[in-house]
């Protein structure tokens, strides 16, 4: 009988392994306690401080306005009402808005001092003088181009609509529908509000030739919400360019260069392709730069609904005659929901917690590795008989229990 021993089997290997780890990390248990702990601390710090957030959100000067509209013969209130009338403008955007308002619809309109004129790097003789900038008289420039010229230029003679009577109107948006008007201001990533009529910038009336009647100030109640319009006449000029290539270019040329300056296009221009009198096919060119497409903003609703209109309109008039129209009469929002102010905090700041917790292990795997190398414990195993592949089992399963 031989009685010899034979080498120990992997799970007994394995076995031995782990209980050496085990009797390992008993030494450092105070160790093992702190980095089970501080993830469960990390936790509750991100838990107290968003409750600490949610509470100040809370607060009434976040929530929309509310006021009271029924009182009893006591003065206590029978009736309240919350909404956008009764809401400051922290509060506003938390209501509940079931019916949004209308807006007209606008062009985007370069600002005066950055209108296309003619420069070194665009000599076109039809451009507008620089010196018009001085006065802040330049006209809004449109580039056009198509296979027929004559065709071309008869349909873009109609974009900009003569409006003859005076703009003191008692429907401004019936008005405002059958003309083109634009703003400089930038477009809202919303339609609740259209900032050209929040504020007092100036709304742009495009015409073929300006008339001193139709620059002017005038005040309207838009379903409860006061507008004060200050109305500017500017000169709308059509520019025919010989291809699309050259419309690129120009409108390239336009933006900021090296040692350049902006030289900027009303609706940047159209392509009337192969148009005829019994088809249109067309392509718009527009500023998407105004729509701050970015990782970290809103895209904003760029006004672009008009110039597709206005070019519609001149097809049809020119083809139908001047009755004929389809008047964009309005642009609005959605429906809102009223809604509550909310910081996820956890979001924000979670990333640099989880990479504290995660280089939290790394002192530990390097004492465990340092520790076996320096006490010789790998080789005097192996000495023993151990294998490698129950020594790395163990070694990665512990380690992978120790960051779960």
């Amino acid at each position: 009988m031989d009685s010899r021993r034979r080498p120990a089997g992997f799970l007994t290997q394995a076995n031995a392994l782990l209980r050496k780890n085990l009797c390992l990390q008993k030494r450092n248990l105070k160790t093992n306690i702190g980095i089970t702990i501080f993830p469960i601390l990390i936790c509750v710090l991100l838990l107290v401080l968003q409750n600490i957030i949610n509470n100040e959100l809370d607060k009434p000067k976040y929530n929309c306005g509310c006021a009271c509209v029924d009182t009893d013969m006591y003065g206590t209130c029978r009736k309240r009402e919350c909404g956008v009338q009764y809401s400051t403008l922290e509060q506003v955007w938390s209501c509940a808005i079931p019916s949004p308002p209308r807006w007209p619809a606008l062009i985007q309109v370069p600002q005066p001092q950055f209108r296309a004129v003619r420069t070194v790097s665009q000599p076109f003789d039809d451009l507008p003088d620089p010196s018009c900038r001085d006065s802040l008289s330049c006209p809004a420039s449109v580039l056009i181009t198509g296979k027929d010229r004559g065709f071309a230029e008869s349909v873009a003679g109609g974009l900009f609509p003569v409006f003859a009577p005076t703009l003191n109107v008692t429907d401004y948006l019936d008005a405002l529908s059958r003309i083109v008007v634009g703003s400089d201001t930038i477009p809202g990533y919303t339609q609740l509000v259209e900032p050209a009529f929040s504020s007092s910038d100036t709304l742009y009336l495009l015409q073929p030739q300006c008339v001193p009647f139709l620059s002017q100030t005038i005040s309207y109640n838009a379903r409860g919400i006061p507008l004060q319009l200050n109305i500017q006449c500017v000169e709308g000029v059509l520019l025919w360019r010989e291809s699309t290539s050259v419309i690129n270019d120009e409108l390239l040329k336009g933006y900021i260069q090296r040692g350049g300056k902006t030289n900027e296009f009303i609706a940047a221009g159209y392509d009337f392709l192969s148009s005829t009198e019994y088809g249109l096919g067309i392509n718009v060119w527009y500023n998407s730069t105004y729509g701050g497409k970015t990782a970290f903003s809103f895209i904003a609703a760029l006004r672009v609904p008009r110039l597709v209109n206005a070019v519609s309109n001149a097809y049809l008039k020119y083809i139908r005659g001047p009755g004929m129209e389809v008047l964009l009469e309005y642009v609005k929002d959605m429906p809102k929901v009223g809604t509550s102010y909310r910081f996820d905090l956890s979001s924000l700041i979670s990333p640099l917690f989880f990479t504290w917790i995660v280089e939290l292990l790394f002192p530990v795997m390097l004492t465990y590795l340092v520790y076996e190398k320096q006490q010789k414990l790998k080789i005097m195993m192996k000495m023993q008989g151990l294998k490698d592949g129950p020594y790395w089992m163990i070694s990665y399963g512990y380690f992978f229990v120790l960051s779960v």
